[in-house]
């Protein structure tokens, strides 16, 4: 009971922003566009770089990224073609990201927060990083790929801010430099923003429909996705480490597990909205798997025994 109460007052305030995005949009007139534009083109890659570049890289540290990235490859391209059999159109890409994009930072971190060390919980940062490459790279290419050709889709791919973010700073880090205090200031303006914008896009493309568009067979395949599928081959990186490999503690592997289980993430409707694919039923499966995880994550995490 209490950490379904500590869950419970931890998601509040992100449906507090959900609901001024909603009032924002239908009173306001605030286009999502505009704000998937800022959060994808300006908040997203200051936010990752502050990440990569303020962490104390280990050895035994740099597979979890890969594992990350293999597991959101695998899911979401796998969704991506089951999607095109049962689809053929741009569901199947709205589904494929759905399925493979986690809501690691805005809900996975404060969730981190609740039961980890701070040693912990950079690590679980460092392991952000793999989705944040998955995101920028083959995620930001399924979306792309739901209204525009491959040629097109990758030049997309390549103006993609956060793609360079990432590449300068592990550079910096690399050198040793360290960033002036007024940096990090203003880094945690940005991470904040980011945050905000996020998840008020969700908000802010409800308001534009005056029905909320669920689809049952849609629904029940994405959340099949993220829900069951995506746990099931993070458990199984899991026990292939635990009883072969022995490259990770039990505290990683909780990790890893906690990575899993967040609901999909706030970022799918910013990609939705910048892109126009979809965004009211993007928003609507963030919305409802946002919900579904208030009662999903705390079974789970009884289950992994956190």
């Amino acid at each position: 009971m209490n950490v379904f109460l500590s869950l419970f007052f931890n998601l509040l305030p992100l449906y507090g922003l959900i609901a001024l995005g909603w009032v924002a949009g239908r009173f306001l007139q605030v286009d999502r566009q505009s704000l998937g534009a800022l959060a994808i083109y300006i908040f997203m890659p200051m936010t990752v770089f502050g990440f990569v570049v303020n962490q104390d890289f280990q050895a035994s540290h740099i597979l979890l990224p890969f594992v990350v990235y293999f597991i959101s490859a695998v899911v979401g391209l796998g969704f991506l073609s089951l999607g095109k059999k049962v689809y053929g159109d741009s569901n199947a890409n709205l589904m494929a990201m759905c399925v493979s994009q986690g809501n690691a930072g805005y809900f996975g971190l404060p969730l981190v927060m609740l039961f980890f060390t701070g040693e912990q919980i950079a690590i679980y940062v460092f392991m952000m990083l793999g989705g944040a490459v998955y995101e920028a790279t083959i995620g930001y290419y399924i979306a792309a790929r739901g209204q525009f050709d491959v040629r097109t889709s990758l030049i997309k791919i390549v103006k993609f801010p956060a793609i360079y973010a990432i590449g300068f700073a592990l550079a910096v880090n690399a050198s040793g430099q360290e960033l002036p205090e007024i940096f990090w200031q203003y880094w945690a303006y940005f991470k904040g923003a980011y945050v905000v914008i996020g998840m008020m896009i969700v908000g802010a493309a409800l308001s534009k429909v005056k029905t909320m568009v669920f689809g049952p067979r849609y629904i029940a395949l994405a959340f099949t996705g993220k829900f069951i599928v995506y746990p099931l081959l993070a458990y199984c990186f899991v026990l292939v480490d635990r009883y072969w490999l022995h490259f990770f503690t039990s505290d990683i592997h909780q990790l890893v597990m906690v990575f899993a289980i967040v609901p999909p993430a706030a970022n799918i409707a910013a990609f939705a909205a910048q892109l126009n694919l979809q965004p009211e039923k993007a928003a609507t499966t963030v919305l409802v798997g946002t919900v579904i995880a208030l009662f999903y994550i705390p079974m789970m995490i009884w289950l992994i025994g956190l």
